[in-house]
């Protein structure tokens, strides 16, 4: 059977053959599939999903989308996506602006918000903007500062955080095991799934959780309001100014107290806090 002679000798047509997509239909899609699926976005959340879309381009279709639409691509995006005016029919709609913990979040107009989707959120973004892998750094030069050595490491299953264990040279029976989660807004959780983990099991050893600064004291006051962690220690850490301060409870150990930043302060703080939420009550 010989080919068809129709189909064997058709030139491809000029008009297809040299559309290309449009790379802002493409980004558009793409950010309205996030927005779909978790109907509230942080702003920090926003500007990554959009910067991961727009390193997706050539460089040459990025500089011809540039001359395009007349500005920075990153903040022409967000306005109209956040804004009232959009530059496209395919713009997504986030123009809600809430403030939660501390946070500004974006939402569709039209959606019912659920205390859900904007805490989802908020862990969502905890994640993205305070990588374990930091906290890690700027906790184990402070554990080398203050004599100690980190022994083993670990995470943990399901709920991502981390595990360390750390002692002083010729103290083996004084270990210090720390968890480092990203968020205060994730201790309950941790706590949930791992009720006697995180607690004093054995004379000489203790146990501490480490979380990151939030922009606002509102996480910690919620998580101090809702819950009895009287025998717990938790420090927190300043990522940026790569330091190390107590929240709650006291170490035992001198050494580590020295090199904190400014406990008394941090303690004082934590105090006032709790005097507020009593005057609120």
């Amino acid at each position: 059977m010989k080919p068809d002679p129709v189909h064997q000798t058709m030139k491809p047509d000029p008009v297809h053959q040299t559309m290309k997509p449009d790379p802002l239909l493409s980004i558009f899609e793409e950010l309205a599939a996030c927005v779909t699926e978790h109907k509230a976005l942080a702003e920090g959340e926003l500007r990554v999903k959009i910067r991961e879309s727009l390193d997706q381009l050539t460089t040459e279709a990025r500089a011809a989308l540039e001359a395009r639409l007349g500005g920075d691509l990153e903040e022409v995006l967000f306005t109209s996506i956040t804004g009232p005016e959009k530059i496209s029919l395919f713009s997504p709609d986030l123009r809600t602006k809430l403030n939660y913990q501390g946070e500004v979040f974006y939402c569709l107009p039209i959606h019912g918000y659920l205390a859900e989707e904007l805490e989802a959120a908020f862990l969502r973004w905890a994640k993205l903007r305070s990588p374990l892998g930091v906290l890690k750094e700027v906790l184990t030069r402070f554990l080398e500062r203050s004599g100690y050595r980190v022994l083993r490491e670990s995470r943990g299953c399901g709920l991502e955080h981390i595990e360390l264990s750390a002692a002083k040279e010729g103290e083996p029976d004084k270990p210090l095991f720390l968890f480092l989660l990203p968020s205060i807004k994730f201790v309950p959780r941790f706590i949930e799934a791992h009720p006697r983990g995180w607690e004093q099991t054995r004379e000489g050893e203790e146990r501490v959780i480490v979380v990151p600064t939030e922009k606002t004291p509102a996480p910690f006051i919620s998580f101090i309001r809702e819950h009895d962690l009287s025998d717990a220690q938790i420090w927190v850490a300043d990522l940026a100014k790569q330091t190390v301060n107590p929240c709650i409870g006291r170490s035992r150990d001198p050494a580590l107290e020295s090199k904190f930043e400014s406990p008394e302060q941090a303690r004082r703080a934590v105090s006032e806090w709790m005097r507020q939420m009593h005057l609120v009550e």
